[in-house]
């Protein structure tokens, strides 16, 4: 159906985004297992894919990538640290900077996430595979004006 209408497609747009960020929420309340005897949520195993991904980032880098606080990503950090996933090591250029890496369980952890969105994933992944460039184009211009729109309510402007 096509909709010519910018408003209506708007207010459309906008109630799929309610409705899947409404989804996500709930997905983020429920902690699973990956590989390992510990609960994850989601807010901690993507922080170990983050981590997993991008070996010796710092807090602060951590934060900017996933878009949280330092003092929210700090809490995770702890609490991975806690449950032996994550490993603090001293940088060697800066007495003051603290890098994160990966334990032996966190790699587990990090290995079973990835197996499984290899089972979830397929159909969006064979989507994105099928999008030609300009819709790509299109996708990452619409997420970035939402990410923006997120840190403009965040700031408070």
């Amino acid at each position: 159906m096509k909709i010519s209408d910018p408003h209506r497609r708007m207010a459309l747009f906008d109630d799929m985004f309610h409705r899947v960020m409404n989804k996500m929420k709930r997905i983020e309340q429920k902690p699973r297992r990956f590989g390992t005897d510990f609960l994850l949520y989601p807010s901690e195993i993507h922080t170990i894919e983050a981590i997993g991904r991008n070996t010796g980032i710092n807090v602060t880098a951590l934060a900017a990538l996933q878009g949280v606080t330092k003092g929210a990503i700090s809490q995770i950090v702890q609490k991975l640290v806690k449950k032996g996933m994550v490993v603090r090591m001293k940088d060697e250029m800066s007495d003051r900077e603290v890098l994160l890496k990966l334990s032996d369980t966190g790699k587990i952890a990090y290995q079973a996430h990835g197996d499984f969105h290899s089972q979830i994933d397929p159909e969006l992944v064979e989507i994105i595979a099928q999008a030609d460039d300009a819709n790509i184009e299109f996708m990452e211009t619409v997420f970035k004006a939402i990410d923006r729109f997120c840190d403009q309510v965040i700031s408070g402007s």
